[in-house]
């Protein structure tokens, strides 16, 4: 068996992503390997619902940002309370489209595994897994774990 020693697990706090967190734990704790966590802000996504709003409202656009940089955090912090003391564990906020922003920090952080849910909080757009877990899996330099 192929020894681990950075598993990233993406996280928007649903369900779906807390198992896969709890996989992660047990391939970690097993291998010794660390964890990085990674939450992706799709602020593009959330400003586009925003419509009847002109775009000159910066005030807006800011204030979606920081909200969403907090809620991110937020989950963040959650998720590595449920991690061992004696398993190395990173955070990382980004903002981007969650597929390759997920990609980037497996690639930035030298992951040899990705362990992540087959649907996470966005909306349903692949049949059996959602479009971020479909794009990782299709894009990924490593395995992928995809948890339901």
């Amino acid at each position: 068996m192929k020894a681990y020693k950075n598993i990233v697990v993406p996280t928007d706090g649903s369900v779906n992503s807390k198992r896969a967190l709890e996989h992660a734990v047990l391939l970690a704790t097993s291998m010794q390997a660390s964890i990085t966590l990674v939450y992706v802000a799709n602020i593009v996504s959330v400003i586009s619902n925003f419509d009847q709003i002109p775009n000159a409202s910066g005030y807006v656009t800011e204030q979606v940002a920081l909200d969403m940089e907090e809620e991110g955090k937020g989950v963040l912090e959650e998720f590595s309370k449920e991690i061992p003391q004696d398993v190395e564990v990173k955070s990382v906020f980004e903002v981007g489209s969650p597929g390759p922003a997920v990609l980037s920090v497996a690639k930035k952080y030298e992951a040899d595994l990705i362990v992540m849910g087959s649907r996470g909080l966005g909306p349903l757009k692949g049949l059996f897994m959602g479009s971020v877990s479909s794009y990782v899996v299709t894009h990924a330099p490593c395995p992928v774990l995809i948890v339901k």
